[in-house]
């Protein structure tokens, strides 16, 4: 299928162009003879630490989740420009890999929508849960600014973190994904901020909704349904507030083509944001623009008093 396709390509690209991180170590537990279907919790993960950064003062830090059939989570943080991103702004970047299944591609277990195709059973939420305890033994992390990001089949993973992991987290970032279909699976235990980027153009996940590769699998809602759920699970006042300047976000796009949207009045401060980018596909080239702006969104969302 050609969508299948695509993807690879755009993955092995990211692995070819990937250059080895002098700062980035890789977490290898110990192997265990569990089966594929029967993952352990502790897998490895490459971890990002900038150069100079102070070890005495708690940071930030990122998790990034790879979209599905990528080569590593670190090719795919490598070629959206987190560990660059990282290395300015100062903050950590866990990049975790998601299982192999039987076709070779790297997936999440996200929702029942996607990325499980082989219903394998695999318990990420446990394992992302893991990986935020071992990078917090290894780096001072500050437990008030941890994020996600993640794309496409991760960013499914990201809004299913967020309803199953919000105490934990300090806001979730998912480009070019969606939530549950039904509302009522997403449980959140605490107030969590949300941004959902996504290209209007993307016809891969469409914002209309559908089903991922047009698979017999369940539907994945529409992302203004998306947005709905969690305007609703962080009991967020009515209507948008002014929208923010818009941000020249994908290089692949011409000129100025994303538009921010922000859902203030929830509880506990945290907001809902959508940023619907005009002509953006499913496969964006984040610019330092961009870039930036999603280090500033973070930077305005720690979960201060948690």
């Amino acid at each position: 299928m050609f969508p299948v396709r695509a993807l690879l390509v755009f993955a092995l690209s990211a692995l070819i162009a990937c250059e080895t991180q002098a700062h980035s170590t890789h977490s290898a537990p110990p192997a265990a003879a569990s089966s594929v279907a029967t993952a352990p919790v502790e897998r490895p993960y490459a971890l990002h630490v900038p150069p100079g950064l102070d070890r005495a003062k708690p940071a930030q830090l990122v998790v990034s989740l790879h979209g599905y059939g990528a080569p590593s989570g670190e090719a795919h943080a490598h070629s959206l420009g987190l560990d660059a991103l990282a290395d300015e702004q100062g903050f950590v970047l866990a990049m975790p890999d998601g299982t192999l299944d039987s076709s070779g591609n790297r997936f999440w277990n996200a929702s029942d929508a996607c990325c499980d195709f082989e219903h394998k059973g695999i318990d990420d939420v446990a394992y992302i849960s893991w990986l935020i305890d071992d990078a917090s033994r290894k780096v001072n992390v500050d437990p008030n600014r941890i994020f996600l990001i993640g794309h496409s089949n991760g960013g499914f993973l990201a809004h299913r973190l967020a309803c199953e992991m919000a105490p934990r987290l300090a806001g979730a970032i998912s480009i070019a994904g969606a939530a549950w279909k039904d509302p009522a699976r997403c449980k959140p235990g605490a107030s969590v901020s949300v941004l959902e980027i996504h290209g209007d153009a993307d016809a891969i996940i469409k914002m209309g909704g559908g089903r991922v590769f047009d698979r017999p699998m369940p539907e994945y809602p529409s992302t203004k349904d998306t947005m709905a759920m969690w305007l609703d699970k962080d009991a967020c006042g009515p209507g948008a507030q002014p929208a923010p300047a818009p941000i020249d976000f994908d290089e692949n796009v011409p000129g100025v083509d994303t538009q921010p949207v922000s859902y203030r009045g929830c509880k506990d401060g945290v907001t809902v944001d959508l940023w619907t980018e005009a002509g953006g596909s499913h496969l964006p080239h984040p610019s330092h623009a961009g870039l930036v702006a999603i280090a500033a969104w973070m930077t305005a969302h720690a979960a201060h008093g948690r």
